[in-house]
């Protein structure tokens, strides 16, 4: 009776090293993008505070695109929360049009200010480029594969 039961336990155990090796392996990759993800978003976010400092000093509206990037993830968020499995349907259309929206806003919103000379160029330019950087990061974050719900969040 002993012998099956220590068996047994054998199999557990060779099982448990597998699923632990498996764990140990997958998160290496993981952390990899994660770490490149943060590295992009803190370049972003320095040529983002450059664009504040640097031309003018005290002028802080290029701040404002900020607030679009964190409003521009929120109508395909929701909709993919909302919509069952990876089907087209008009919510997460007009999801990915309100996104397309946000993110010509961010851009557009650096050469308004430029063209009103309430920032100037430079400033202009520098929050052009944290934009590119930024929307590229949550871009590749949005299309990897990884994830059991699919890609975009």
């Amino acid at each position: 009776m002993q012998g099956p039961i220590k068996a047994k336990l054998m199999i557990n155990v060779s099982h448990f090293t597998t699923n632990h090796m498996e764990r140990v392996l997958m998160p290496e990759t993981t952390h990899t993008a994660l770490i490149i993800c943060a590295f992009l978003t803190c370049m972003g976010l320095t040529f983002l505070i450059l664009a504040c400092a640097v031309p003018t000093p005290k002028i802080f509206y290029p701040f404002f695109v900020l607030l679009f990037y964190a409003l521009s993830v929120l109508p395909v968020f929701i909709a993919k929360r909302t919509t069952p499995g990876n089907e087209t349907n008009p919510k997460s259309e007009f999801a990915l049009f309100l996104t397309a929206g946000m993110v010509l806003s961010a851009f557009a919103l650096p050469i308004v200010l430029a063209h009103a000379s309430v920032i100037t160029w430079m400033a202009s330019i520098l929050t052009i480029i944290s934009n590119i950087i930024n929307y590229g990061t949550i871009f590749g974050y949005a299309m990897r594969d990884d994830e059991p719900y699919g890609s975009m969040f």
